[in-house]
């Protein structure tokens, strides 16, 4: 909704609100926060009732808890409520409804008693106004006012607050611990790493986001960065820019087990894993802040160039008698990169951006991928996209059906070009898609099985700005 300044301008100025004494914060990255912090509390205004303040808008009221940090002492609260008298134009309205305001228009003023609430879904929200001995004003537009002058009321709510009614005979502590839920508080990782010239180690620096899309700040908070189960998955519907949104939806057994449904709709809002950062941050308002979570200047990784040729096309095919299937090539050598996390932090899951370092001190960048999260000890393997200067051709050369439905051989050439200038060994991958029953009758390169299974992988050294080529039949018996 709109905004009208020149109504709130005229409302008294906001008075300096005392900040918590000690803030702290648990952020999930689902946008949900849980907040713990210290407030001094004032004693009862005219009305008798408490008053909290500042907090953020996005508070769950119904989340609120709150204690005396004095031990022995009793908080009892017999009623509470949120209020926000400027969140909007509604509610301001709405906390004046009976009142008297003045208005302006050119060298026309007026006054009288706000008799009914403005429609401000309207794009024209009519204002009425009525008085004693005075006839009902009507304002068609209040839009063309040039403004609206409110009564000066010390309990209007300028500021996100608790009010809180407390039994009378009860002493009011000095100070309180209150904890609340609120949303607009969310983070993400990304991981940053610089191979070493040897490309047997990278310097990794992990840096959180932590966005503040409340309109309180945070200062001198201390922050836990909590990571639930639908976290570790891939949104359903991923963003354009995302390192995951070439990659298919983790899929997962519905409840009943009888049907597959996406691991992010099955998984579950409990949070696996907490990362605390090392020192306390301030949050500003509507703000973001980056944080380093982690950083290691030499983490061992190895490095390697696959080649997977094959593209098997959209159409369904038969495995014996279709003589085509299978003969599509790509041209991409892609970039692995398998690490092992040796160190006491866990890494959360996020982007993971590789760069090589130049002779010339600059950064030359390799590629992307989204790192899984990885405790102690575990290892991952990234596909960080295609190797410049390095490229494949994969023909096939011979096919055969030696017994017809029974017993069938195909050849094919592989062809590597290396441009760069180092030499390169590229690991070739080759399927063996059109049976079960398959062995290789000749090959010109050294084989050995696939990491998966009816595969077979060589290994194939390519000297700097030359081409290798190797070749290989199969034989498959039904």
């Amino acid at each position: 909704m709109k905004t009208l300044p020149w109504i709130l301008a005229l409302v008294l100025p906001l008075a300096a609100t005392a900040q918590p004494r000690s803030v702290a914060l648990t952020i999930q990255e689902n946008g949900r926060a849980q907040v713990s912090e210290t407030h001094e509390v004032k004693p009862p205004g005219a009305d008798g009732l408490v008053r909290i303040g500042p907090l953020p808008k996005t508070l769950l009221p119904a989340s609120v808890h709150a204690v005396p940090i004095e031990r022995g002492e009793t908080f009892d609260i017999l009623s509470q409520r949120f209020a926000y008298d400027l969140l909007d134009n509604r509610t301001l309205f709405q906390a004046f409804q009976g009142e008297s305001v003045a208005c302006r228009q050119g060298t026309n003023s007026f006054a009288g008693r706000l008799a009914s609430l403005p429609d401000f879904a309207s794009a024209s929200p009519a204002l009425t106004l009525d008085a004693e001995n005075q006839a009902v004003r009507f304002v068609p537009n209040l839009l063309q006012l040039d403004s609206i002058e409110f009564s000066a009321r010390p309990t209007l709510a300028r500021s996100p607050t608790l009010i809180w009614q407390l039994p009378p005979e009860q002493p009011i502590p000095a100070a309180v611990q209150v904890h609340y839920a609120a949303t607009g508080l969310l983070w993400s990782a990304s991981h940053e790493a610089i191979l070493a010239e040897d490309a047997r180690s990278i310097s990794l620096s992990t840096r959180v986001r932590i966005q503040n899309l409340s309109d309180r700040d945070f200062a001198n908070a201390r922050i836990r960065l909590s990571m639930t189960e639908k976290g570790l998955f891939a949104p359903l519907v991923t963003d354009p820019g995302d390192p995951r949104a070439a990659q298919s939806t983790a899929l997962r057994f519905s409840a009943d087990g009888q049907s597959w449904i996406p691991e992010r709709m099955a998984a579950t809002a409990a949070v696996v894993e907490n990362y605390d950062l090392p020192k306390p941050l301030s949050l500003p308002a509507e703000g973001e802040v980056y944080a380093t979570l982690f950083h290691s200047p030499a983490l061992a990784v190895e490095t390697s160039y696959v080649y997977d040729g094959v593209r098997f096309d959209r159409y369904q095919r038969n495995r014996r008698t279709d003589w085509n299937l299978g003969t599509e090539s790509s041209p991409a050598v892609e970039t692995h990169l398998t690490l092992q996390h040796d160190k006491s932090t866990a890494l959360p899951p996020g982007e993971f951006r590789l760069l090589r370092g130049g002779a010339d001190q600059t950064l030359e960048w390799i590629g992307s991928a989204w790192l899984p999260a990885l405790e102690r000890g575990e290892t991952a393997t990234l596909q960080l996209g295609p190797a410049a200067g390095l490229s494949g051709l994969r023909v096939r050369t011979g096919y055969n059906e030696v017994e017809p439905l029974k017993v069938s051989e195909e050849s094919f050439e592989i062809t590597l070009d290396n441009q760069t200038l180092a030499d390169q060994t590229v690991r070739v991958v080759e399927h063996l898609y059109r049976g079960e029953n398959h062995e290789i009758v000749a090959a010109s390169a050294e084989h050995v099985p696939g990491d998966m299974p009816h595969a077979i992988r060589f290994e194939i050294p390519v000297k700097a700005g030359t081409r290798k080529s190797f070749t290989y039949t199969v034989r498959y018996t039904w």
